[in-house]
């Protein structure tokens, strides 16, 4: 199975809703460089992401790897922001997440309300 991504543009920042599953690096990466495609688009670097409808089911490994791509392509000197809400049950997987990205520089937090997900996002 795959997942599917619909951007939505709003004032200032980009929402991404991903449904359905990642299961693999390579999935991973291909969300990801579909989003720095948006963002070089629209001319935004700001992210919303929706992805409570995504079963995300990676290991910490597989996480890792995907940051060491994004480190070794330097990613993080294009200024992107991501906000991610996340499917509440793998909130301790997203959690991982972040702290990997944030080990590499990249602005990636995980919130549970859109609201104070928008508030970092914006400031």
């Amino acid at each position: 199975m795959s997942f599917d991504l619909l951007f939505e543009i709003r004032d200032g920042y980009v929402v991404g809703v991903v449904t359905g599953v990642i299961d693999t690096p390579e999935e991973l990466l291909r969300k990801i460089r579909t989003m720095v495609h948006k963002g070089l688009d629209s001319h935004l670097t700001r992210f919303l992401m929706d992805e409570r409808g995504l079963e995300l089911r990676l290991d910490p490994h597989d996480i890792i790897q995907v940051a060491d791509l994004l480190e070794e392509h330097n990613i993080q000197s294009m200024g992107g922001r991501s906000a991610c809400l996340c499917n509440p049950r793998l909130m301790e997987q997203y959690r991982a997440c972040e702290t990997v990205y944030h080990n590499r520089s990249l602005s990636y937090r995980v919130f549970e309300r859109e609201e104070e997900a928008v508030a970092w996002l914006m400031r």
